[in-house]
């Protein structure tokens, strides 16, 4: 229906009217899956609580994961920081968690084997914040309706609000729409996030919610599709994932008829959300695409996270 809407309406009504179509949706569903779940909303859950540093580390699944030494890591865990999707293949316990709900018939194999990781490491996880998104009609079997029991502790119900953007002039548009409904916004209590293409940017909004002032891109590499867990050596109970081709180009890259590369999406939400309110946005890799224009946290930057939580 949008897009037959798209032909016909200016985009700055079909911007609003989509927005206010798929939040009454989401929310539905969000509601109806917390429910039968027996978990709460994300609205529920006091963010501000669970904030205990100004550097936010966002955790992606890329292949340069792997290229993080210890040490760095633990500088990394004496900071706040949050793992998506897949992220419970990685040994580190990160304190918030967020992952997208899968329905068993779209990607069997895909919910396999999330649903097999969540059951392993649900005992560590435990203790971390953990947002589900995403979540589909009641009568679809998903992921949501089959977690873990350890894993449904601190767990909450979430969902993702996008814009309609065929272009980076009305994806800009489109952010700035959301900021002027409070999208962006300081705020305790969410119920739903920002997303436009893949979950970092969803995990960004959270960053500027809860007030962090530096955001440090870790695997978020964007170009090909490798990920950290296909390493046969450290991860061999997983390396044989392959969802994606590896072949390919990183899927939220490419421009198609109705999404913006992430690299775009990244760069304007930088300028119209991040820059007007200073907060700091690096890339803890050069291998990353979004290289040079998002800079390099510098290993004086990592000695100063050091120092900052010292006694």
């Amino acid at each position: 229906m949008i897009k037959s809407l798209a032909k016909r309406l200016p985009h700055p009504l079909l911007c609003r009217l989509y927005h206010h179509i798929r939040l009454r949706a989401q929310a539905a569903l969000a509601a109806a899956a917390a429910s039968r779940a027996g978990l709460p909303l994300l609205e529920s859950a006091d963010l501000s609580h669970w904030k205990t540093s100004d550097t936010l580390f966002i955790l992606g699944s890329a292949w340069s994961i792997n290229q993080i030494a210890d040490e760095r890591w633990q500088i990394i865990r004496m900071h706040d920081s949050v793992g998506i999707n897949f992220w419970p293949a990685h040994p580190f316990v990160p304190r918030f968690f967020q992952f997208e709900d899968i329905v068993y018939d779209d990607h069997p194999a895909m919910y396999d084997a999330l649903r097999s990781l969540l059951e392993r490491r649900s005992e560590v996880y435990a203790n971390t914040l953990k947002i589900i998104t995403e979540v589909n009609p009641i009568g679809s079997r998903q992921t949501v309706f089959e977690l873990p029991k350890a894993m449904k502790k601190n767990m909450y119900v979430g969902f993702s609000m996008p814009v309609v953007a065929r272009n980076e002039e009305e994806l800009r548009a489109g952010i700035q729409y959301m900021r002027s409904i409070g999208a962006f916004s300081p705020h305790a209590r969410v119920a739903w996030l920002f997303k436009y293409g893949g979950s970092v940017i969803a995990m960004m909004t959270l960053a500027v919610i809860m007030g962090y002032k530096r955001i440090i891109l870790c695997g978020v590499d964007l170009n090909r599709q490798d990920y950290f867990y296909q390493d046969n050596t450290r991860y061999p109970e997983c390396a044989e994932w392959e969802f994606v081709s590896r072949r390919e180009a990183h899927r939220t890259t490419r421009r198609l008829p109705w999404l913006v590369p992430a690299q775009s999406a990244v760069y304007i939400l930088k300028e119209l959300i991040l820059d007007p309110q200073n907060i700091e946005l690096l890339v803890e890799n050069r291998v990353s695409a979004l290289y040079p224009r998002v800079p390099l946290a510098s290993e004086a930057l990592f000695e100063e996270l050091e120092k900052r939580v010292r006694p």
